[in-house]
């Protein structure tokens, strides 16, 4: 077994005589190495957290629970063959018990859990089963959803909020699937706008009525939910895409895009209208296009000189500002693709594990802005101009990105955000950048 635990192990509290045993077992005893000695060392705390004794290997749903239970908390170690007087008393067939306790980490867990399993032997004759197990793939669950932790020497399901923490803990768990313990999928989630979707992306099987409409286990199968005991929890994701858009609000109140038109070339000019909008991904989407809409215009391709003076001699160059009293200059030209993807970059590329702050989108005489909240990418920055990305959400992309969802999405990136606004303005975008907590890019127009 992998001994990238061992820190974990060392709390900053004063430990046990039994605690101080084992970890002084996992940090001296070489993975391979293990001696008698150092099982009889290891033994002499008793139970305790990291430690479970059990007499024979027996009644499978228990074990399961005891096994994420150490795998969920700080992992551990669980020894077959010896009673709870600490006497070894060892195994009738060792060999059985290995196969089943690898049976029931890979097919009772999920995500499965990787042990390290090996037999030891004594002068006795009898035979010892030594478990042990890490944190590196936790929350693991039964196959029924609970979720267990370790308290001492016993193990019970863990609360919503320590579930949360064990989501956020782990490295390997993206944002959109960690669970929003304060939502409910009965109250926050709008299920007229999530069936509209299911039954597009699969109109074969979901158009049969006598199916119903099994909601939680549907979210549950597209990774958007997940099942607390009897509760159904939505995620990042199933929220974003699908709650309602006052539920989401409340749920995740810095998830929406302010707008702003400026009367200038930079963020100092002064502010001609500035909005927020709030909701789901296709309530943002839409907000945000139509605000573009209304200060720019978008084109299929680049128009000649004549076509855009004729759209400016038909009222399209002037903006009053909200005063009523000052004449800006009015709309740039933008590539509609260029836009689109743009926008949509924006959404299902988001770091919403900042939770703290709203996306932006600033609209200039002659540049639109978008400035999202994130911390630093997988990957170097440089190499989104290259095609070369992690989607940070990869559930919230697939959905967003279908025409089932309801809007009209293009392809090709940063890439194509480049060479459309070459093409089209003559201009390469600025950007795309990452300082003091925000990925910007800004996208020049065409006068």
């Amino acid at each position: 077994m992998s001994r990238k635990r061992h820190n974990e192990y060392r709390r900053q509290r004063q430990t046990s005589g039994s605690e101080r045993s084992y970890h002084a077992y996992q940090v001296d005893v070489p993975a391979q190495g293990t001696t008698r000695a150092d099982l009889i060392r290891l033994l002499r705390g008793g139970e305790d957290t990291y430690l479970e004794l059990k007499v024979r290997f027996s009644n499978v749903e228990k074990l399961t629970a005891e096994i994420i239970a150490l795998a969920n908390t700080a992992g551990g170690a669980m020894i077959f063959g010896v009673n709870d007087q600490l006497r070894i008393e060892g195994v009738d067939d060792p060999e059985n018990v290995v196969e089943e306790l690898r049976g029931i980490c890979s097919q009772q867990i999920q995500p499965p859990v990787f042990p390290y399993i090996r037999k030891v032997a004594f002068d006795s004759g009898r035979r010892i089963v030594v478990l042990e197990v890490d944190t590196e793939n936790r929350p693991h669950r039964t196959l029924d959803d609970r979720f267990y932790i370790r308290e001492g020497s016993h193990k019970r399901e863990a609360t919503r909020e320590e579930l949360s923490r064990l989501y956020q803990e782990n490295h390997l768990t993206r944002h959109e699937q960690i669970p929003v313990f304060h939502s409910d999928l009965d109250r926050d989630i709008d299920e007229s706008l999530f069936w509209s979707y299911v039954r597009g992306v699969n109109p074969g099987y979901w158009d049969k009525s006598s199916k119903g409409f099994p909601t939680d286990s549907v979210m549950r199968d597209m990774g958007l939910l997940v099942k607390l005991g009897e509760h159904m929890i939505p995620n990042v994701g199933g929220l974003l895409l699908f709650a309602f858009n006052d539920r989401l609000t409340e749920q995740m109140p810095k998830a929406g895009l302010t707008l702003t038109r400026l009367s200038g070339n930079d963020h100092h000019a002064p502010v001609v209208e500035r909005f927020e909008v709030h909701g789901n991904l296709f309530r943002l989407y839409d907000g945000a296009f139509n605000f573009v809409r209304r200060y720019a215009d978008l084109w299929d391709s680049r128009p000649s000189r004549k076509v855009r003076e004729s759209s400016e001699n038909n009222g399209g160059n002037e903006i009053i500002a909200d005063s009523g009293e000052q004449l800006i200059p009015g709309r740039a030209n933008y590539h509609r693709r260029v836009i689109i993807e743009a926008l949509t970059n924006s959404l299902i590329h988001r770091d919403w594990s900042v939770s703290d702050r709203q996306a932006r989108i600033n609209i200039y005489d002659d540049s639109i802005e978008i400035i999202n909240p994130a911390r630093q990418l997988e990957l170097p920055i440089v190499s989104l101009r290259y095609g070369i990305a992690i989607p940070p959400n990869p559930h919230i992309k697939a959905v967003f990105t279908s025409e089932h969802y309801g809007i009209q999405t293009v392809s090709g990136g940063i890439p194509m955000i480049f060479s459309g606004s070459i093409n089209f303005a003559r201009k390469a975008p600025e950007g795309p950048t990452i300082a003091n907590g925000e990925f910007r890019i800004k996208i020049h127009g065409l006068r």
